[in-house]
């Protein structure tokens, strides 16, 4: 009785997976397509991974790295924080332009992977979802965003601060830590990011007065976003969602935060949406969710388990 019942079930198995097979399939078809116009039409030209490198090398040469207020969105303008600058100045120092933006666009391919399980099948897939793949196209950092909040899951909380520092948003998952009660995570982290503030600003106390004043006035200015609120507006959504994602925790949690961090995004144009790209690995996690992986994990050599990201099936 039992043999006879589980033969439909496998047989059902079988269809759901051949069906997920031609979905994805047909996903990654779609994705291949636009990543080839992407390297064919677009990657002729510098993204926005040159205002990164002109940063740098701005603030090696001892020119201006920020523009004035009244400019703030030209083309190829740096807004991250100085230590951002500091670290890409050596970096511009000694690497040209081209290899740095062919450099930037292998390192958005690898991690878009590692965030698909490193499938290549299935990173061709998340490609037809089109603020990743426009995010792709313009070159800008969404993509590290999202494996920002996967890593600071599973892995290395750190991570958190790094993306907060970098784009601000991903620092909401030491909210989410804190009300998980990660409290070592959370000290190690603030305390790394004060050191790292402190340090940044006893070396070029002026970049920070001159960065300070090319953000001002931006917490009620919409920019470049597609959603037609204020910054201002949009960070308190996402720092609420942060609370209630803390609180539900699990799998669903996670995915909470998620949005929450795409919501704060500070540009949250159409590439913006590309952060959630990061609930892929947070789903393929399991109820549980990536923090209960990262327990699961801590007792087992990393060398042995190189991808929290990757599926388990």
């Amino acid at each position: 009785m039992a043999a006879r019942e589980a033969v439909p079930a496998s047989r059902a198995i079988a269809a759901a997976s051949r069906v997920r097979f031609l979905v994805v399939a047909v996903l990654a078809a779609l994705g291949a397509i636009l990543l080839a116009v992407i390297v064919a039409m677009f990657w002729r030209e510098a993204g926005d991974d040159l205002a990164y490198w002109l940063g740098g090398y701005r603030l090696a040469n001892g020119l201006p790295v920020y523009p004035d207020p009244s400019v703030a969105f030209e083309d190829f303008a740096f807004h991250y924080v100085p230590p951002v600058a500091q670290v890409l100045a050596p970096i511009a120092a000694v690497v040209a332009a081209v290899p740095f933006l062919i450099l930037f666009r292998a390192v958005l391919l690898l991690a878009l992977w590692d965030l698909a399980g490193r499938r290549m099948l299935d990173m061709l897939a998340m490609l037809a979802f089109v603020p990743l793949a426009y995010s792709l196209r313009v070159e800008n950092v969404e993509i590290l965003m999202a494996i920002a909040i996967v890593y600071g899951l599973a892995r290395w909380p750190w991570m958190f601060l790094f993306g907060g520092i970098v784009k601000v948003s991903p620092g909401l998952g030491l909210v989410y830590l804190a009300l998980q009660r990660r409290w070592r995570d959370v000290v190690i982290s603030a305390a790394l990011g004060a050191l790292i503030v402190a340090v940044s600003y006893v070396l070029a106390p002026d970049l920070w007065r001159d960065w300070l004043h090319a953000i001002g006035g931006r917490s009620d200015v919409i920019g470049n976003s597609i959603v037609p609120l204020p910054y201002s507006v949009r960070a308190i959504a996402g720092f609420v969602l942060t609370i209630v994602a803390g609180l539900i925790g699990r799998r669903r949690g996670e995915l909470l935060l998620v949005v929450a961090v795409t919501i704060a995004n500070p540009g949250l144009s159409l590439q913006g949406f590309a952060v959630l790209a990061a609930v892929v690995p947070v789903w393929r996690a399991g109820p549980e969710g990536l923090l209960a992986r990262r327990d699961a994990h801590s007792a087992v050599d990393p060398a042995t388990s190189l991808s929290l990201t990757a599926s388990r099936d």
